[in-house]
């Protein structure tokens, strides 16, 4: 006799119930449709544990000779009759810290009935069923398999699992006939699906109060709370807690992820993205790939951007999903990107980033850079680097200089690093400076019986530090003054050799460099035997 698939209708029991919104008749029962040549007896050896129970498939189904039935007789066998074989289910991935009852899992183990899977804080892992049924059980999770099998003679799964704590998503296999079952319990809930995606979460038991959440991103089920049952459609999700279930509420919408963190170049990944109204907090995953099978890592963040370390250099996919009051997730937001954070790019030291120079030429310092074999070096004139005035592609030390004078403008400098074998890190930060002419030096001194008098080129707005001393080192000056002109005039010094500079502060408080050291020498006034001859004879 073959077997051939018909219809189920699921009996679950618990604080929460979901089903099939399909499922309109009395749970329990398996429907078979009978082929030419049928008998209940037949049926009996084949399909129940106990094959004299055919006669309670004759009392159910009414049927008057068991020996003869018409093909296409549909008969309603009740499950709990029926045989079943234990099947194992294979773990798809492994990441992290994940472990059964014998040790560490790792990919290819296979698991059956009795069987208990938990996942550290950093630990993820993909289960495939018989089925194809694939469930994602997330980091800090408990997981028992508490039957798995399929009934005799056919490939209808019937799978129960309980999460004790944690989340586990899930996207279930479309149900190849009815009598495959597929139902998570929590501590306080049992979700049972056909063909569908949805997630599950449960506090660690003990929690007050115990409390699990649904919600369904793809397909169609029903929910029944005690005697009350209500439709849970696609896009929607629900809150069981204290053997009730509160109304379903509409999952909040995707973040929009900003496009910029498609490439990340910085070994801290930060992914930005819009607000969604509603939202508490945001759950942020890493994988892979587009599957999200294996995830990498995950975390809740209070505010509109996800960061994330220790990742290799590589493809990878974001997910974020937003958090509504109730504690239920909301659609997800995917976004590929490509991290390429190393070798990592130096740490730029001189010029500081917005200085202001007053020179016409500039010497570039950065810090050394563990991996780098030497570094690529560009100044430009703007942000893009699209005017670019000097590149090096290849410069061995830690610092360059211009050899030819820059033109007073804004600047823009950045350095990576190279390896050995060429494989050119990210850039660093750009860094911006303005640079201005040098100062001017002053006009030579003028000299008069009494005053001695310096002027200098300035700019509008501009205020000035002047000193003069008898050294060229200005350790002792003679003579030190704030200015607000660009002159000043003092008493004539005694005869000797003196040394002035002067500085500009500019309007936004930079203070520039001194000018050259000017040398002045005054000379003695006339000898004093000179004097005598001018003097009268008495």
């Amino acid at each position: 006799m073959r077997i051939k698939r018909l219809s189920v209708i699921n009996a679950l029991v618990g604080a929460l119930v979901v089903l099939p919104v399909a499922a309109a008749e009395m749970p329990g029962f398996y429907r078979y449709t009978a082929e030419p040549g049928d008998t209940l007896i037949a049926i009996g050896s084949t399909m129940l544990r106990r094959p004299d129970d055919w006669r309670r498939v004759q009392r159910i189904n009414r049927i008057a000779d068991p020996y003869r039935m018409p093909a296409g007789t549909i008969l309603r066998i009740p499950l709990s009759l029926m045989r079943s074989d234990p099947v194992t289910a294979r773990v798809a991935q492994a990441q992290g810290e994940v472990s059964g009852k014998r040790g560490p899992l790792e990919a290819g183990a296979r698991i059956g009935g009795g069987d208990e899977i938990v996942t550290g804080d950093n630990g993820s892992t993909t289960i495939e069923l018989s089925d194809g049924s694939l469930l994602t059980l997330q980091p800090g999770s408990r997981l028992n398999v508490e039957s798995l099998t399929v009934l005799h003679g056919t490939d209808l799964q019937d799978a129960q699992l309980r999460l004790n704590s944690g989340r586990v998503e899930t996207q279930a296999a479309k149900q190849r006939g009815p009598a495959a079952r597929f139902r998570i319990l929590t501590p306080t809930a049992a979700v049972g699906v056909r063909g569908t995606r949805f997630r599950v979460g449960t506090e660690e038991p003990g929690a007050a109060p115990a409390t699990t959440r649904a919600e369904v991103t793809e397909g169609a089920v029903g929910v029944k709370a005690g005697k009350a049952r209500l439709p849970l459609n696609e896009g929607f999700g629900v809150v069981a807690a204290g053997g009730s279930i509160a109304k379903p509420v509409a999952l909040l919408a995707p973040p929009a992820i900003s496009p910029a963190a498609a490439v990340q170049e910085r070994p801290l990944v930060r992914v930005p993205f819009a607000a969604v109204t509603g939202a508490r907090a945001y759950r942020a995953q890493i994988a892979a790939d587009a599957s999200f099978r294996p995830i990498l890592a995950q975390a809740v963040f209070g505010s509109t951007e996800a960061k994330f370390g220790d990742l290799a250099d590589g493809e990878y996919h974001v997910r974020v999903r937003a958090i509504d009051e109730f504690g239920l997730e909301g659609r997800d937001a995917d976004l590929a990107f490509r991290l390429k954070a190393r070798p990592e790019p130096p740490f730029a030291s001189q010029p500081q980033n917005r200085a202001k120079l007053r020179a016409d030429t500039v010497a570039f310092a950065w810090a050394q850079a563990s991996e780098a074999q030497h570094y690529a070096f560009q100044l430009a004139r703007d942000a893009s680097f699209a005017e670019t005035v000097l590149t090096d592609e290849r410069v061995a030390e830690t610092k360059l200089a211009t050899t030819g004078k820059l033109a007073p403008a804004d600047y823009f400098w950045r350095v990576r690093s190279v390896r050995a074998d060429g494989d050119a890190g990210p850039w660093g930060d750009v860094q911006r400076f303005q640079l201005r002419p040098p100062p001017a030096n002053p006009e030579p001194a003028k000299i008069d019986d009494n005053s001695l008098s310096f002027s200098w080129p300035a700019e509008p707005g501009q205020t000035f530090e002047f000193q003069l001393a008898k050294d060229e080192t200005f350790s002792q000056p003679i003579e030190a003054r704030a200015l607000s002109e660009p002159t000043i005039s003092l008493p004539k010094p005694g005869a000797g050799t003196y040394f002035m500079r002067v500085r500009a502060i500019d309007p936004d408080g930079y203070v520039g460099p001194y000018t050259a050291t000017q040398k002045i020498e005054i000379p003695y006034g006339k000898p004093w035997w000179l004097l005598l001859l001018l003097v009268p004879l008495l």
